[in-house]
């Protein structure tokens, strides 16, 4: 077995698609002084940013639920090992699983690895510069049955190559995608709330920021609304207080939830009768999920994408959503310039929210309320069509 150093060396020099050499790196490491010695976690990373990462809790979390579930069932053998393949099937593994999955790599055809029942195995092949165009464009319907983690790092790998979305005539799928603050619901006064105590109380600075601040930081980066708040400190200063911020934000709205726009429930579940719906912010992975709970539809929307879990820009964020949930057609709902930008970056028609905090240059239409969205979303559709 290699050490980490030369598996390293292995995938990120001999078998890396030259495509996203310098780009895409692995992280992996053993808290030896843990109490088993086994412990440690698994990081992705492109361009510096983590875009899968697990450890040992998750993944023997995950694996007991699995097993535990399984016993139910007489009919189940081998539960144990079961349970192990469908938590890195979920997204929950460790370093030695990242270990074994390299060596199974190493040890067997590309053709293989890409038909391995181990999913991290799968993920390095797609990776691996023996797949090549060709192959990569014959794995397009196979894909939309993998795991959501895993169509990520597949979509990663076409973006690399420049390889375009199918152009063959599919059956048409419509989609909307939405914005989330000043889109969806508005919450600007508890996170204002929220960030001003940690910076009064935990980081000891004297900024405090109002809800219009707030207002204007919301639908950027977080390296932008970083550099808003904080212009004289060094980046990573101010991105550890905003990482302190988002964090007791999440807990902030758990129990103080914001408000959403009138007549949102009625017009999310009438448009989820003909579209695939879902929700692509800029925002810290896990914010998305707290609207999700806290609305009372979410099952509504087939899929979400946020920025702080993939490092891709909303743009990019919004194809992949597209690529996974096989939409053809697509309309992006935000209320920002950056919006806007992202849905001209998908190359998709973008209305305007303008009841939400922004006044983009540009949209193709543009709604007073959230109950103008069907009529809207209807028209562009439309003259998408006679096109």
């Amino acid at each position: 077995m290699h050490t980490w150093t030369k598996m390293r060396q292995k995938l990120e020099q001999e078998y890396l698609a030259e495509s996203l050499k310098g780009r895409l790196t692995c992280f992996v490491t053993t808290y030896h002084a843990m109490h088993d010695g086994d412990e440690g976690r698994v990081a992705v990373r492109l361009d510096g940013n983590e875009i899968l990462k697990s450890n040992f809790f998750e993944r023997f979390a995950e694996m007991w639920k699995r097993y535990d579930a399984m016993q139910k069932d007489p009919d189940i053998t081998d539960a144990w090992r079961k349970s192990a393949s469908q938590a890195i099937e979920s997204g929950a593994f460790y370093q030695n699983d990242f270990y074994r999955a390299f060596h199974a790599l190493d040890n067997q055809s590309i053709t293989e690895s890409l038909s391995s029942e181990n999913a991290l195995v799968r993920m390095l092949a797609l990776l691996d510069r023996r797949t090549g165009k060709r192959t990569l464009a014959k794995l397009r319907d196979r894909m939309a049955a993998e795991p959501q983690w895993l169509q990520m790092i597949y979509y990663i790998r076409l973006e690399a190559e420049g390889m375009p979305l199918p152009t063959e005539r599919k059956p048409m799928k419509k989609g909307i995608l939405f914005d989330l603050d000043g889109t969806l619901w508005d919450s600007s006064a508890e996170c204002t709330e929220a960030w001003n105590t940690v910076i009064r109380e935990q980081v000891g600075r004297p900024e405090q920021f109002t809800v219009d601040d707030m207002h204007n930081f919301m639908g950027r980066t977080m390296e932008a609304i970083a550099a808003l708040m904080f212009p004289a400190l060094p980046e990573a200063e101010r991105l550890h207080i905003l990482d302190l911020c988002t964090a007791h934000e999440h807990d902030y709205l758990r129990s103080h939830p914001a408000k959403l726009y009138d007549g949102e429930r009625a017009v999310i579940a009438e448009l989820a009768k003909e579209y695939a719906l879902g929700v692509v912010s800029n925002c810290q992975d896990g914010y998305i999920e707290i609207y999700l709970d806290q609305c009372g539809f979410s099952e509504r929307y087939c899929d979400h994408e946020c920025a702080g879990r993939t490092g891709l820009s909303k743009g990019q964020n919004i194809r992949l959503v597209m690529e996974r949930q096989g939409i053809t057609d697509c309309i992006y709902v935000g209320d920002t310039q950056g919006d806007a930008d992202a849905a001209k970056e998908a190359g998709i028609p973008f209305i305007h929210a303008a009841y939400g905090f922004g006044r983009p240059d540009f949209c193709d239409a543009a709604i007073r309320d959230i109950s103008g969205l069907p009529e809207a979303a209807a028209s562009i559709f439309e003259s998408v069509k006679e096109n």
